[in-house]
């Protein structure tokens, strides 16, 4: 008999087949899941290396392992797709908090490729387990794999939102989905919110989630790009390198996301070469392992910003990111906004706690239910025994318990394989334990399966455990508008900080509780790792919203928004001031000032002569990163302390010899930046100033706290100390031993002080632990100061 023939219009046939295509590349290969962040390649290379046991304790495996068993069991696809796929999972420069711990050559910034898979090998990094850790307990859907024979999982039960933490990118037929990573921390902190507010509008979101956050850094330029692509899931904004003048050379040390670092050294190349860009005289790549820095060298005259502003313009060191938050939502790709994302994955994590909860719920009421009947066979033991002695065959022996003693099917089976040891005293304890933490946790789990808001809280706990363990600092920076001055926007997030400061510039930012209380003549806790030949020169309490003043010995003064600081470890070695300002390198950091408005105040400029200068702040305001002239200084001077007033106060000039004058600071008349100043102290020979103290109008009950440099010190009343004209001698503040020298002077009672040595020793006291002397005497131990070490500075906190 002839096979039946159906007839079919071809245009009909290729239309089908074509979106059969697309719904499969779509669904199957392009575009992550908004549940899990993932693309189904990423998640089975998860799943894949999980099954292999390869967990973050575990010894690093073969790539072309990991492949194979992803390949044969989950992903028939190409090796090379999966291997591709797991390098970028592994890359800390693709992906923003990396899932794979990679060992071995996984590529470079530089576009190097990945070696081999035969030569590498990997793991699953820590982070990856909050995608794996809750699979066992039925939280999500498993699926058969392509031929029927295995199971997978649907999605991976994370515990946070993936899909905007790392990002996604893909191409699939007719669409295609960009979504950049974000900072952990901020993330968190805009999903919580939501969480309380299920309303919340973009602009609420924003507040707590500013942008996106590269794991290159970078710079992202305007706002307006950002808020359009979190309010419609479509938009672009400007994305540049960080780069910076030193030395009249222009220095790159950050570059934009998925840009290689080879290709804007070519392009470099290639403008200077068409004659596009002029002004440069060399190209040198200077990266090391400490990080990325391509210098490019100026020819004499070049105006190094136009130089740079051509390299924004014409190079890939600057870019245009365009979002598309494309994601498959219900198993169909739709362009979702930020608070809808936010919202899709706290209802998919709601319904995995649930589904986990009942899980564990179940779990808890079996064991129970089999404790509640070794309880009555236990209560009952010499009939149970008897029983089990008369009983043929097991099955008799389940009858009879059950009819007997009132136990169930399971409970009877659980009985019948008790060990004996089981029946000791110490055994029932146990029982009974065992059994009132299950029916707490029973109690517990029925509470959280009852009450929406309890399950909001279970939630809230997971996120915030997330962020604590895994979140870091922010990477990229934000502008306010396409400025090529580098103006941090005011929005930046009010954050105390703690500045340590060394001599040849470096500075550390910490936040102010990362140093610990510690009680007088401590060892001290390191606030900064000065490089060899520095030493630290100030600790400076500030904000993260204003900006720094930097005052260097020769009289120069800079301006540094402190946004662009980044929030460090308190012991790390920070960041030289030289890669934002044009500090000369045998110019030496006097002073750092932090200042939020210009509009009132002084600049109060003391140096090593004795002179003092009083100038209005806001002819400071005007300061920028070349630096500006603050001090018009003798020849042999040097500047060296600077100190913010508000007028009306009182001055304290102390030497290294530890004479001390006190004097209005009304008797420095106000002069125009920049101006040779007046006398304030008059010096022994051989003597110095060494520090400056302001006192505030109507300050009484202070007292003065006077610290040498071999860490001993003493407070003396403000009221030992005279006042006297501007330009007298003074009087003696402090005994000093030998070749000891006064090493700081400042106001304090009932605060607290750090004090930091020259090799970066920090410790954090209250003023008032410090004895009170005459001043005459030399006071008391403060801080143990090693051999070859000496305080150097102390700040009030």
């Amino acid at each position: 008999m002839p096979e039946r023939i159906e007839v079919a219009f071809i245009e009909e046939e290729m239309e089908q087949s074509y979106i059969d295509y697309a719904i499969s590349v779509i669904r199957g290969r392009a575009i992550p899941d908004v549940r899990d962040g993932l693309k189904p390649v990423q998640r089975r290379i998860l799943y894949g290396m999980r099954e292999l046991g390869l967990t973050p304790n575990r010894p690093h495996r073969k790539s072309a392992r990991i492949v194979g068993e992803v390949l044969g069991k989950y992903h028939p696809h190409g090796d090379m797709a999966v291997y591709e796929a797991m390098v970028g999972l592994a890359q800390p420069f693709t992906t923003r908090y990396p899932l794979v711990d990679g060992q071995g050559n996984f590529g470079s910034v530089d576009g190097d490729e990945p070696a081999a898979m035969r030569y590498t090998e990997a793991r699953l990094a820590p982070i990856a387990m909050e995608f794996l850790e809750e699979l066992d307990e039925e939280t999500v859907d498993f699926l058969p794999n392509f031929d029927g024979s295995l199971q997978e999982p649907e999605v991976l039960p994370v515990r946070f939102p993936n899909v905007l933490a790392n990002g996604a990118w893909g191409i699939s037929v007719g669409m295609t989905t960009q979504i950049p990573p974000h900072n952990l921390r901020e993330l968190i902190q805009a999903t919580l919110y939501v969480l309380d507010h299920p309303e919340a509008t973009v602009d609420e979101l924003l507040q707590f989630l500013p942008g996106p956050d590269f794991p290159t850094g970078g710079i992202i330029v305007g706002k307006e790009g950002i808020r359009e692509a979190y309010a419609t899931g479509e938009g672009r904004f400007i994305l540049r390198g960080r780069a910076f003048i030193e030395d009249g050379k222009i220095v790159i040390t950050e570059i934009p996301y998925q840009v290689r670092k080879s290709a804007i050294i070519e392009a470099i190349a290639e403008k200077v070469k068409a004659g596009d860009i002029e002004g440069i005289s060399d190209l040198r790549d200077e990266s090391d392992r400490e990080g990325l820095r391509v210098v490019v060298e100026l020819k004499k005259g070049a105006d190094p910003e136009r130089v740079l502003a051509q390299l924004y313009k014409l190079t890939p060191l600057e870019r245009t990111f365009s979002c598309h938050f494309l994601v498959v939502d219900g198993g169909n790709p739709r362009t979702l906004s930020l608070p809808q994302i936010l919202q899709a994955f706290l209802a998919f994590r709601r319904e995995t706690v649930r589904r986990r909860t009942q899980f564990r719920l179940r779990q808890a009421q079996e064991r129970a239910h089999i404790l509640e009947g070794f309880q009555k066979a236990l209560a009952r033991l010499s009939e149970v025994i008897e029983i089990v002695r008369g009983a043929a065959e097991p099955a008799q022996a389940e009858a009879l318990l059950a009819a007997e003693i009132g136990l169930t099917q399971k409970q009877a089976e659980a009985v019948l394989r008790m060990r004996l040891a089981q029946l000791t005293k110490l055994e029932r304890q146990k029982i009974d334990e065992e059994l009132a933490e299950l029916r707490r946790k029973i109690q517990e789990y029925e509470a959280i399966l009852a009450d929406p808001k309890k399950l909001n809280d279970v939630i809230r706990e997971e996120l915030r455990n997330v962020a604590e363990r895994y979140g870091d600092p922010r990477r990229t920076a934000i502008l306010e508008r396409d400025e090529f001055a580098f103006a941090f926007s005011a929005e930046v997030p009010a954050v105390d900080v703690i500045l340590c400061v060394t001599s040849k510039g470096y500075v550390n930012v910490t936040e102010r509780e990362a140093f610990r209380t510690q009680g007088r003549g401590g060892k001290g806790v390191i606030g900064i790792r000065p490089k060899e030949g520095d030493f630290l020169r100030q600790i400076v309490p500030a904000s993260t919203r204003e900006d720094l003043l930097v005052f260097t010995d020769r009289g120069r003064v800079f301006k540094l928004p402190l946004a662009r600081l980044d929030v460090g470890d308190r012991d790390s070695p920070g960041k030289n001031l030289r890669q934002f300002l044009d500090i000369e390198l045998d110019e030496e950091v006097r002073a750092v000032c932090p200042v939020a408005d210009y509009s009132q105040g002084y600049a109060l400029l003391a140096t090593r002569m004795g002179l003092v200068n009083r100038n209005s702040l806001s002819d400071y305001a005007n300061a920028r990163a070349s630096g500006i002239i603050a001090h018009d200084a003798e020849e042999g001077d040097r500047l060296v302390d600077v100190t913010i007033t508000h007028g009306g106060g009182e001055v304290i000039l102390a030497s290294s010899q530890g004479q001390l004058i006190r004097f209005s600071e009304e008797e420095i008349r106000v002069t125009r930046r920049p101006s040779k100043g007046v006398i304030g102290i008059r010096l022994n020979p051989g003597d110095r100033v060494v520090t400056m103290v302001w006192l505030p109008p109507g300050v009484t009950g202070k007292k003065l706290l006077l610290v040498t440099s071999q860490g001993y010190g003493k407070r003396v009343e403000l009221a030992d100390i005279p006042v006297q004209g501007r330009g007298g001698k003074g009087v003696i503040g402090i005994k000093l031993d030998g070749e000891e020298l006064v090493a700081a002077v400042l106001v304090g009672e009932e605060d607290e002080v750090a004090l930091s040595t020259a090799l970066g020793k920090v410790i954090r006291f209250a003023a008032a632990q410090v004895s009170t002397f005459s001043r005459y005497a030399r006071g008391v131990k403060l801080i143990q100061v090693d051999p070859g070490d000496r305080v150097v500075s102390a700040v009030v906190v």
